[in-house]
């Protein structure tokens, strides 16, 4: 029989795999599933909970979870963009692994780039969410100076669409690109 921390070993791995490859895994029910079992395996169903009444709060999520809100603020579906916003709660919680240490500065400009640029000017991404095919949207994922995590979503053919950060209210978390701005 498996121990306790082989368990929460296992869920961890899951739940990483799961936020940068959505929709090989099940999506948003999935994610949400390996977080509550989480939640549970740690003893913190209340600040889980905390967390999820939040993301309504905000606007982050609504009937359609986030998944609907991510829909509402952009006009489509975006598993990639839904994933990082379950990778940032679960980095809060110290459930996400980085796969690089990484510090970007603390503000981020507005202008037209590709996918490219950002690596260039920012290293390898420690979080990398969605498939490696350039006709796929995809998210990129950097801690900044503080500790937290600053989201670079990237359109099919790898343009630059917004950069989010931070835990006020959704909409307002994403800067646009003109690239973004014109979808």
């Amino acid at each position: 029989m498996r121990s306790f921390d082989d368990l929460r070993g296992y869920l961890l791995g899951q739940l990483n795999a799961a936020v940068r490859r959505p929709g090989m895994y099940g999506g948003e029910p999935v994610i949400l599933t390996l977080l509550d079992a989480l939640a549970f395996a740690d003893d913190r169903t209340d600040r889980w909970q905390t967390e999820l009444d939040a993301l309504v709060a905000r606007g982050a999520a609504n009937a359609a979870m986030v998944s609907g809100a991510v829909h509402e603020v952009l006009g489509h579906r975006s598993e990639d963009v839904m994933a990082s916003v379950y990778a940032d709660l679960a980095h809060r919680q110290g459930w996400l692994s980085l796969d690089a240490d990484s510090r970007i500065p603390g503000v981020l400009g507005e202008r037209d780039c590709l996918l490219d640029d950002v690596i260039e000017e920012y290293g390898e991404p420690p979080l990398w969410l969605g498939g490696t095919n350039p006709k796929y949207s995809k998210t990129l994922g950097y801690p900044d100076r503080s500790g937290s995590l600053v989201f670079f979503h990237f359109m099919p053919e790898l343009r630059l669409m917004a950069t989010r950060r931070g835990d006020g209210g959704f909409r307002d978390s994403f800067v646009f690109t003109p690239a973004g701005q014109s979808r």
